[in-house]
């Protein structure tokens, strides 16, 4: 391909030889070629196999291209994902030391647990509403049933045994 004087790009379909003893086109040396004009020139052959391997090289470019953005667009999911799960596991913490703390309703208290820098027990101290009274005292009567044996009850009834007092069961 061969530049003229006005900018334009010449090819040559058929062949001619060189004034100066080149070859025609396709021979051993296509770099010796003119035109029509007397200019530098190439075959169309040779300019369509240059294209065709310019294609080819945009279209290979082109998929790479396509392959990044794929895989900038999957690393971004995967750092939004990365980080939904790092917020799920922080309000995880929030509301598990809200339920060892005793607290009735978490929803609530995370709302106001900004207040007081994420501190729950500077949040129970001033909202005991949110959190359950401590259990203080028994937690009932005892439990019906057999009366807890005493030592003394238990060596006579062991005195009762030696000497045969006691009822026999019969089957």
């Amino acid at each position: 391909m061969a530049d003229n004087n006005d900018g334009k790009t010449t090819t040559i379909d058929e062949p001619e030889t060189n004034p100066q003893g080149g070859t025609p086109a396709g021979g051993a040396d296509e770099g010796n070629l003119v035109d029509k004009h007397g200019e530098p020139a190439i075959s169309k052959g040779r300019y369509n196999r240059e294209m065709q391997a310019k294609d080819a090289e945009i279209a290979a470019l082109k998929a790479q291209l396509e392959d990044a953005g794929k895989q900038a667009k999957t690393g971004e999911d995967a750092l939004k994902e990365v980080q939904q799960l790092k917020e799920q596991l922080a309000d995880e913490r929030v509301t598990s030391s809200l339920e060892i703390a005793g607290c009735v309703n978490a929803k609530a208290a995370k709302a106001l647990l900004d207040d007081y820098d994420g501190d729950v027990a500077k949040l129970k101290e001033a909202c005991p509403y949110l959190f359950r009274a401590p259990q203080t005292g028994s937690t009932g009567a005892r439990p019906g049933g057999a009366p807890a044996a005493t030592s003394e009850q238990l060596k006579a009834r062991a005195k009762e045994a030696a000497e045969g007092k006691l009822p026999t069961i019969r089957r």
